[in-house]
């Protein structure tokens, strides 16, 4: 939904953007302007430029250049100095380096990369000292529930399996069925997925006799714990998803994801979008005279 609807008008507004910046720089070249409207315009044209050169765009960049009193590489030097400075003090210690950083992404990357590293060196001193510790009467419950439930897992698994082998089936139509049946039960098993397996065998047309027969009372216990991880696992999945739509929507983090809002949020964004775009191809054809150039100055002065 975003791919189609916001990409397509995203691209349109950075054209026209674009489009701003070539041509104040093209009416800058014909001169005749007072050097007043001369600084604004070499202002605008930094302003829409330097956008598009931080993500990469080279034409950008260079037109950045030729008309800011400071080279983007400059700036971004000056930015990733001050970052770098602000991340030391914040974490009292240097972050490791083996040239100097150029940009802030490689300030930040070096900061995420010993983060990183000082989370795997506490998670191994963690891991040492946990072995080195005498396991309580609780880590060795929840191990018995485990071993439990990956046997409760292994015997649906088998049965399951013996009921739905597509070798012993003549039928063309039920061996393919079985077949996939089969696949089925192959990926669920190899990823721990009780309820894929639980209803696998419903699928299969297994008795209620012959599902029972695998549930003896010391294993229901870990069964459950198996699928209480099961849920809070797709509980963690679901808000990642959900998150992933509040960062491509630009949505507030507090937002509630549902259907209905994320339609009116891409609504809100539509209009926000067709109206930008509306107001810049009338700036277009405003700075086309002078007067109308000189008009448009001002007001990108006064904002």
């Amino acid at each position: 939904m975003h791919q189609t609807t916001l990409k397509p008008l995203h691209r349109r507004q950075e054209t026209l953007r674009k489009s701003m910046a070539i041509w104040l720089d093209q009416r800058l070249e014909k001169g005749g302007l007072p050097t007043r409207h001369q600084k604004l315009m070499r202002r605008q044209i930094c302003r829409i430029a330097i956008d598009f050169a931080l993500q990469g765009d080279h034409d950008m960049r260079v037109l950045h250049d030729a008309h800011s009193d400071q080279a983007l590489a400059d700036i971004e030097l000056s930015q990733a100095r001050e970052a770098q400075a602000y991340f030391e003090q914040t974490m009292g210690r240097a972050l490791e380096e083996d040239e100097p950083f150029e940009t802030v992404d490689d300030v930040l990357h070096a900061k995420f990369e010993q983060l990183r590293k000082q989370a795997e060196q506490r998670e191994r001193q963690k891991e040492k000292r946990k072995n080195q510790r005498t396991k309580t009467p609780s880590q060795l419950q929840a191990e018995q529930l485990l071993n439990d439930a990956q046997g409760a897992l292994r015997s649906i698994y088998r049965q399951l399996a013996s009921a739905v082998h597509p070798d012993r089936e003549s039928d063309p139509l039920e061996r393919a069925r079985k077949t996939q049946l089969m696949s089925d039960a192959n990926t669920a098993y190899s990823r721990g997925d009780l309820l894929t397996l639980l209803h696998l065998q419903l699928e299969s047309n297994l008795t209620e006799a012959q599902i029972a027969s695998n549930l003896a009372h010391d294993k229901i216990a870990a069964l459950t714990g198996l699928i209480t991880q099961r849920t809070q696992g797709i509980q963690r999945e679901l808000r990642d998803v959900e998150l992933d739509a509040i960062g491509e929507f630009g949505m507030s983090p507090a937002a509630t994801v549902s259907e209905a809002s994320l339609s009116r949020h891409l609504a809100t964004l539509q209009r926000r979008l067709h109206s930008e775009i509306t107001a810049i191809k009338s700036d277009l054809l405003t700075v086309r005279d002078d007067p109308g150039l000189k008009r448009w100055l001002k007001e990108q002065d006064a904002d």
